[in-house]
């Protein structure tokens, strides 16, 4: 099991204070292939790169290294420009569980994202899966197990069916989102997301690194691809805004892969003042294999 000092489990701890400026929502929304709301508003997983890094941080022992498992996201507020925000997180949680290559330890983290009235604009759950370092390096197969991604600026962006769109009777149990066939990001934009949210680990800036822990090269961050799922989402359903967003990341995504974005709607409600929806997503890589899964749960007021 991994060591945790005495006092770090469950403790807040302050991450970062923001002031959220127009050129960072630009930035980020161009390094991720989105464009920033005209109102100055940042795409909801723009908050994945306020948190900066897996903090608090835990020392991991020389022969393990950590990826990014998945996330729990809740947008409750706008990130705006011109708004300073406070970030704090903790350790909530550090278990062992039986993978593919072995025992993983997961270290789960919460962050909470508050405006300087101390209101909260989002909340985020993070699961970091801490594994043992390879003992030789391996050949550059499909690693078929927990890993992590993030995604950046598409090299592609082909998009094969229409948009359900804003009404909610054109909305039932079973529609299809999607499909949405991107490639993915080369190097040098992987490497400008790490370096904008602080992300240490080479195997995101270095091919001969991610080899060396067994990967086929530079993986795609999973914040990022959690972009691309945010994206696609708000393509697929215009004019609803997003509420929640869940990500497990299952196999790692190399820059070059081909993935295809789909989901499925799988509950419909009703509300005194609207509707809201919740979706099954999925991205896969160009040969079918399942990269990540998730929901999103989105909801548009009565009238619109």
């Amino acid at each position: 099991m991994l060591h945790v000092p005495a006092g770090l489990l469950g403790r807040e701890v302050e991450l970062a204070c923001v002031t959220v400026t127009a050129e960072m929502i630009a930035s980020y929304a161009h390094i991720v292939g989105d464009v920033p709301a005209r109102s100055g508003e940042a795409p909801p997983t723009f908050c994945l790169s306020m948190r900066r890094g897996m903090t608090p941080e835990v020392q991991l022992p020389p022969d393990t290294f950590g990826v990014y498992g998945g996330h729990d996201l809740e947008f409750h507020q706008p990130i705006r420009a011109g708004v300073q925000y406070r970030v704090t997180g903790r350790i909530t949680e550090v278990y062992e569980k039986i993978g593919r290559s072995g025992t993983l330890t997961v270290v789960v983290r919460e962050a909470m994202i508050c405006d300087d009235g101390g209101t909260l604009a989002a909340r985020i759950i993070e699961r970091q899966i801490v594994r043992k370092r390879p003992g030789v390096v391996a050949q550059p197969t499909s690693t078929r197990e927990t890993a992590n991604a993030h995604a950046s600026a598409p090299q592609e962006d082909v998009r094969t069916s229409g948009a359900i769109g804003r009404l909610v009777t054109e909305i039932d149990l079973g529609h299809e989102l999607g499909p949405w066939r991107r490639s993915t990001p080369t190097a040098e934009v992987i490497a400008g997301y790490a370096g904008t949210a602080d992300i240490a680990e080479e195997l995101f800036t270095s091919a001969p690194a991610a080899r060396g822990l067994g990967y086929r090269g530079v993986v795609v961050p999973g914040p990022m691809l959690a972009a691309f799922l945010e994206h696609f989402v708000r393509r697929e359903l215009p004019g609803w805004r997003l509420e929640r967003l869940s990500a497990t990341f299952r196999v790692p995504t190399i820059t070059g892969d081909t993935i295809v974005l789909s989901g499925v709607i799988t509950e419909r409600h009703e509300l005194t003042d609207g509707e809201r929806i919740v979706c099954d997503l999925l991205i896969e890589h160009g040969d079918g294999e399942r990269a990540v899964t998730g929901t999103a749960t989105v909801r548009q007021p009565a009238g619109v």
